[in-house]
């Protein structure tokens, strides 16, 4: 037979074979899961996958089968396919040892926990300590240990999960009186981190046996880094036993489950698909509180939040006690996707009662903009007076999202601005609340009553006060605010607040024109940069008259004595000002400043660059003068102009202006050569990266849960 002919025929008779095969029913597909060939059982696993959910009936029968091979492919198929959280659950919760471990497996692919990109540990390299050159990187806590580790876990973002092992003596350094947490670095990095809670637990649990001593291991999931806390001898396969303990955790009840669903979502997270996948299925299965707590972590969309407010929310509330920083962010993710209304009325019996100082604060800061009952409020009204800064600061913010503020209730607030500190978490509270126009309309006799007091520029009242007056400031209250910023020079926050009272003004009676002169020239440099920041709040025509008048007066005159240097210093300043407004005559007198032999005038030139090249024209300028290789205080001057363009955008927390000057100056080979200025800067940058750490944007709770105590004071 031709060689062609016995091809066609072999073809002919393949067809009804594959055909036969093509048309095989999921059953018969299931049987061949049990076939003795390898390849058919191959081909019966492959076309499982890809009948889909017509299949998945009859493959999850066949999870319970007796033969083991056929178990394992029916499992892996289905986990292909697509295997749904809710009956994944129900399986590894069920009494079948086959449904269990199906249930484990596709709970393991959903979350990509055995994926090393997903869940592994950090490497050498990433716990390399990071030392960034920044001032006072560090900080310590004392404080009860749940305070303690709250504030770390705020501080830093990293989170704590405790063995199954290891949890007995976790919960006995827990219930010790204080402890201390020292951070000898960034809170941001894993490393100093976990050094301040190994030293934490040694100090906490003394003298243990080597078997029961604890050890913090530095675990990634996701993007975020955690701890895993375990015992000394539970060193080998850490992953593994991590990821196994998040699901046997999540299949759990209550704070358990809760802070497992946190962290497992981290892993989720990395895949679109996945996380869509527990969006939808919550959706569909809104009774399963497992899938809802990662729906909320992966971030509540709008059919999480409609079935989240339609189910009863007495369990999310209930986790506000736990003291687990973690598991409270989420209770109060939760709570956010509540109406106003119904969110009130489930904090307002929390508020009412409770004497936990970390359930109170978080309820208190949960609620702000919610209607609270009449008992609940008025304990708020009574919290703005707590001896616990972030309390007061937690009851004080609930009223800058209220409508209805009673006189009474703004009083309270007020007179606890007489004692709170200016830099405290309470007067950035209240400052916000007497922002609101309707609120400082009501507050002016209050403000002007708290400027002719005594002073004091540690607390805050003074601040408010200005605050209060900025856009109703009569001449009379500026005559006032110009005598303060003298006394006020030793806080920055102060000075800043009384100096906006001048922002715009365009006249002045001559008295406070008088006393602006005389305090333009004044010995002490403290003394000029404060008045300084106030004129340079003014109009500008009235920053040129002042300063024109100024300088004027002080000429030297024919046959009189040299004046005081610092009358340089300071006439420099001034023509600083002159020449950012044209004054040609008082930028050459800078320019020959800079070019002389007096290293101090050339700085006091160098500061004076920033006013008579605005914006980002100073850059240039003082590139420029630094490169010139002729001057002999050409790096001098130019040093001195970066450190005040610091010293401005400090002030105004203008975070993109301080980095760009902040870079030049660091690297100036004059800045090592001075520590004071290199001090400063440090000083300048700590201040302005305080309370804006990386890891706490867009948190629903207080980016520091800085208390003293655990229970609050009954009130």
């Amino acid at each position: 037979m031709p060689r062609l002919a016995i091809l066609i025929l072999a073809l002919l008779c393949a067809v009804p074979c594959l055909a036969q095969d093509e048309g095989k029913s999921v059953d018969a597909l299931i049987k061949d899961l049990a076939s003795e060939d390898w390849a058919t059982r191959e081909r019966a696993t492959r076309e499982l996958i890809g009948k889909g959910d017509d299949a998945r009936d009859a493959l999850r029968k066949a999870v319970e089968d007796d033969d083991p091979e056929v178990r394992v492919r029916a499992s892996n198929a289905l986990i292909e396919i697509g295997e749904e959280f809710a009956y994944a659950v129900e399986c590894a919760t069920g009494e079948s040892e086959h449904l269990r471990e199906h249930g484990r497996a596709a709970l393991m692919n959903l979350f990509r926990i055995d994926d090393p990109k997903v869940l592994r540990e950090l490497t050498m390299q990433e716990l390399q300590p990071r030392y960034r050159g920044g001032y006072n990187e560090g900080f310590s806590v004392l404080a009860p240990p749940t305070i303690a580790f709250a504030r770390l876990q705020a501080l830093s973002g990293i989170r704590i999960v405790v063995a199954e092992e290891a949890r007995e003596n976790w919960n006995n350094a827990l219930r010790q009186p204080s402890a201390t947490m020292m951070v000898q670095g960034s809170a941001e990095q894993a490393a100093f981190v976990r050094d301040a809670v190994q030293r934490c637990l040694d100090m906490a649990l003394g003298s243990v046996s080597a078997d029961e001593k604890l050890v913090p291991r530095p675990l990634r999931i996701g993007r975020s880094n955690f701890l895993y806390i375990t015992r000394v001898g539970s060193s080998t396969g850490i992953v593994r036993r991590c990821g196994e303990q998040l699901l046997d955790d999540l299949l759990k009840d209550g704070e358990v489950s809760v802070r497992a669903a946190g962290l497992l979502a981290e892993g989720a997270a990395s895949d679109t698909d996945a996380a869509d996948r527990i969006r939808n299925q919550y959706a569909k299965r809104p009774e399963l509180a497992r899938l809802m707590w990662l729906a909320i972590a992966l971030g509540a969309d709008e059919e999480t939040v409609k079935c989240v407010r339609a189910r009863d929310h007495a369990d999310a509330v209930a986790l506000l006690k736990c003291h687990d920083w973690s598991v409270m962010e989420l209770a109060a993710r939760y709570l956010e996707c509540l109406e106003p209304g119904p969110r009130g009325e489930v904090l307002s019996p929390v508020i009412e009662s409770s004497v936990d100082s970390l359930e109170l604060m978080t309820a208190l800061w949960i609620a702000r903009g919610s209607t609270l009952s009449e008992a609940a409020r008025g304990r708020v009204g009574r919290l703005v007076g707590s001896k616990q800064d972030l309390m007061a600061a937690a009851a004080a913010r609930w009223f800058t999202g209220a409508d209805d503020i009673t006189d009474a209730e703004l009083e309270a607030i007020w007179q606890a601005g007489e004692f709170q500190p200016l830099d405290s978490s309470f007067f950035t509270a209240a400052l916000e609340l007497v922002q609101r126009k309707d609120v400082g309309d009501r507050l002016v006799e209050n403000a002007r009553k708290s400027f002719a007091g005594s002073f004091d520029a540690r607390v805050s009242r003074h601040a408010l006060a200005a605050a209060v007056l900025n856009g109703r400031a009569t001449a009379a209250d500026l005559k006032v605010a110009l005598d303060k910023l003298n006394a006020a020079r030793t806080s920055q926050r102060l000075v800043n607040q009384l100096a906006d009272l001048f922002s715009g003004c365009t006249t002045l009676p001559q008295e406070t024109l008088d006393q602006f002169k005389k305090q333009l020239f004044d010995s002490d440099v403290a003394v000029r940069r404060v008045y300084m920041v106030a004129l340079l709040k003014c109009d500008s025509a009235l920053q040129v008259s002042i300063a024109r008048a100024a300088v004027d007066e002080r000429a030297p005159k024919e046959g009189e004595a040299d004046p005081p240097k610092h009358y340089g210093f300071a006439r420099l300043s001034l023509m600083g000002v002159l020449a950012g407004a044209g004054d040609t005559d008082a930028l050459d007198e800078i320019i020959k400043a800079v070019e002389g032999e007096d290293a101090e005038l050339a700085k006091a030139a160098g500061a004076a660059y920033v006013d008579a090249f605005k914006g980002e024209a100073v850059f240039p300028a003082l590139e420029e003068l630094n490169g010139r290789a002729n001057l002999t205080n050409g790096g001098v001057a130019a040093l001195e102009g970066y450190m005040e363009v610091c010293r401005r955008a400090a002030a105004i927390k203008d975070r993109v202006t301080f980095r760009k000057a902040y870079g030049i100056a660091i690297n100036m080979q004059l800045l090592n050569q001075n520590w004071q200025q290199r001090q400063e800067l440090m000083q300048l940058q700590a201040g302005l990266g305080s309370g804006d750490k990386k890891g706490n944007k867009g948190k629903p709770l207080p980016p520091d849960p800085v208390l003293k105590q655990l229970i609050e004071e009954v009130k």
